[in-house]
């Protein structure tokens, strides 16, 4: 999707799916004040309280060894000077995004894609701090929200989409292509609608939109720095990363991943690609409780 402007496909998604959903309600407010810096953290306290699980979620979040803390915080107001409002911006997306995936407790489409979400949220955020990207949180909510458009689809055309995922499972072919066949347009239009309607920063969501391919991104970087490489390059390797960490679909895979982008932009060679998978899983296996109920 290069653009997520009015177009005949947004129409097509609109009348065929109907009213997206709306952003939860704490997701909003957080997105909100941590988007400024001079955000009295007293406040963001206030906003993080009035859930009481969520509060719990945060501080057990901060006090796991993924974000580098040895036991001993304590309060919301600790964990928020701790953390800094980024980080805190990336637990509560987490937190709250997991419940948009229990809706339907047995259904085996909405678990594969928490499995493969949260794997390759985790992995964006252990590939950003190796090549020293400078916004390792937000490749983590982008990894964590990137086939959100998926489940949408699930929810809002459950009989059309279950289709979709027996044909992807039984030939191993990709969703994208799969959706654009028999929906005229793919989980990646649907998330630019959606994140739109959330107000996502742009940047989120130009990175989401374009994880199947993103060297069609338009991106301002400095060549030949970490900063060349852009968060949808993150998502676009982690999420076939993710695959062979055992998260996800028997859909199409890419079997030599040091042939995707990110791995010449960032010099990964295939002998620290294994070692990034072995990583990967310890990482998942030992943290996914973390993130769920």
């Amino acid at each position: 999707m290069q653009t997520i402007q009015a177009s005949p496909v947004v129409d097509k998604i609109i009348s065929t799916m109907g009213e997206l959903p709306a952003s939860p309600a704490i997701v909003s407010a957080v997105m909100g004040l941590t988007s400024n810096l001079d955000t009295d953290v007293e406040q963001l306290g206030r906003v993080l309280s009035a859930d009481q699980v969520l509060t719990a979620k945060v501080l057990k979040l901060s006090n796991s060894s993924f974000y580098g803390r040895s036991k001993g915080v304590g309060t919301l107001k600790e964990a928020i000077l701790i953390l800094g409002f980024y980080t805190l911006r990336s637990l509560v997306i987490a937190s709250s995004t997991h419940s948009l995936y229990k809706r339907k407790a047995d259904s085996p489409i909405e678990q594969k894609l928490w499995e493969h979400s949260l794997a390759t949220a985790l992995a964006s955020k252990i590939i950003g701090r190796k090549i020293r990207h400078p916004q390792v949180e937000e490749a983590f909510i982008v990894g964590l929200l990137h086939d959100l458009g998926k489940l949408i689809l699930s929810q809002k055309l459950s009989s059309a989409y279950q289709q979709i995922y027996e044909e992807v499972e039984a030939n191993q072919r990709d969703f994208l292509s799969v959706e654009i066949e028999k929906l005229g347009f793919s989980h990646v239009d649907v998330a630019g609608v959606l994140f739109e309607k959330w107000n996502f920063p742009s940047f989120l969501t130009s990175a989401i939109c374009h994880h199947h391919n993103p060297e069609d991104e338009q991106v301002q970087a400095k060549s030949g720095s970490a900063k060349s490489i852009s968060i949808a390059h993150i998502t676009h390797f982690c999420d076939q990363l993710a695959k062979h960490v055992g998260c996800g679909f028997s859909d199409h895979r890419e079997e030599n991943l040091a042939s995707l982008p990110l791995a010449g932009k960032a010099g990964l060679e295939q002998d620290t690609i294994d070692s990034l998978i072995n990583e990967i899983a310890e990482v998942y296996q030992s943290e996914k409780h973390l993130f769920e109920e």
